[in-house]
């Protein structure tokens, strides 16, 4: 899935994220919290400054490979050159071409399964001596009150 864009008479394309654009925006988005329920608006207000430099790592221009791009480059180009209308659509676009959830979902069970799959040594006994200790029921310490 690939979608085109014309920003001041340049054509820019928006296609699935690839690991490296994942680890840009990582890096960008650094101490930056967005909730779980933010709309498009919200997106732009959170990233604020940072938008450009998001949209440039996002959006590639026609016939460059994502790897090969000059994002600080793009980054000034769109910065000055796109509309926010343009802005909201890329966001919109970028949902849809990236299910963010579904990984996120997706990485979560992935997770689950290797952790049900390690065996930590002596993890049930250790929680089952350990209550049997602490139980009221158990030979009294010394700090206790008659």
């Amino acid at each position: 899935m690939s979608i085109s864009y014309e920003i001041d008479g340049e054509i820019y394309e928006q296609k699935p994220l690839v690991l490296g654009q994942m680890g840009q925006l990582t890096e960008l988005l650094k101490g930056v919290v967005i909730p779980p329920d933010i709309n498009r608006l919200g997106v732009i207000s959170l990233l604020g400054n940072k938008l450009p430099a998001a949209l440039a790592v996002v959006l590639t221009p026609k016939g460059c490979k994502v790897r090969d791009k000059d994002i600080e480059a793009v980054e000034k180009e769109l910065e000055f050159s796109m509309s926010p209308e343009i802005a909201i659509q890329v966001i919109e676009d970028f949902f849809t071409c990236n299910p963010i959830q579904s990984l996120l979902e997706q990485i979560g069970g992935m997770v689950e399964k290797i952790t049900e799959q390690i065996e930590i040594p002596g993890s049930t006994n250790s929680s089952a001596s350990s209550q049997a200790e602490t139980s009221p029921k158990e030979k009294k310490s010394s700090g206790d009150t008659p």
